[in-house]
């Protein structure tokens, strides 16, 4: 990786793709309701998955590589990468709702289904936990949204105007040692 700027944009895109498919989601379950959530809950589960992984990953290389690159030159205290910090902590604690809700939904339905088929499925995911799963997922959108508009017209800028081109690269070296 030459450009750890470009990197971190080529990720936020990647990352947006697949929250697209949790916009069209969250779309279907509010047209079709119930009809919408055996359909629903294999994007649920990827976003989750997504979000442990690959998000998970992009903010290491943020808060551990850039964010101190930036710090450096502009201070820890109160600048942009602490408020970029803290809503690294309250996304990933969207992502973790997101889990456990999957995972008690799992633990709920799973054994019946196998039992009971279709009509259990259905009664199982009905009320509370599917409005949970909603609600962590529109956070979850608009969360992302947010941020990665801060990072992308505010932050990254900064960065590349503040940063000369040896520490770009020892931050992309950096970087890329995290994958």
């Amino acid at each position: 990786m030459s450009d750890p700027i470009r990197h971190l944009l080529q990720e936020h895109t990647h990352i947006m793709e697949q929250i697209a498919e949790l916009r069209a989601a969250l779309r279907d379950l509010s047209a079709r309701r119930d009809a919408a959530v055996p359909d629903a809950l294999p994007v649920f589960r990827r976003i989750g998955q997504m979000m442990e992984t690959q998000l998970a990953g992009h903010a290491r290389k943020e808060d551990e590589v850039l964010f101190p690159a930036i710090e450096s030159m502009l201070g820890a205290d109160g600048g942009p990468t602490g408020v970029m910090r803290m809503e690294h902590t309250h996304i990933h604690a969207q992502g973790e709702l997101l889990r456990n809700t999957l995972h008690e939904l799992n633990q709920i339905e799973h054994p019946q289904i196998e039992a009971g088929g279709a009509q259990l499925r259905a009664l199982s995911v009905q009320g509370g936990d599917v409005a949970a799963l909603r609600a962590t997922a529109e956070e979850i959108i608009t969360l992302l949204d947010a941020h990665f508009d801060k990072e992308e017209h505010i932050l990254f800028p900064m960065a590349e105007s503040l940063l000369d081109a040896q520490t770009l690269a020892d931050v992309a070296a950096k970087m890329e040692a995290i994958r």
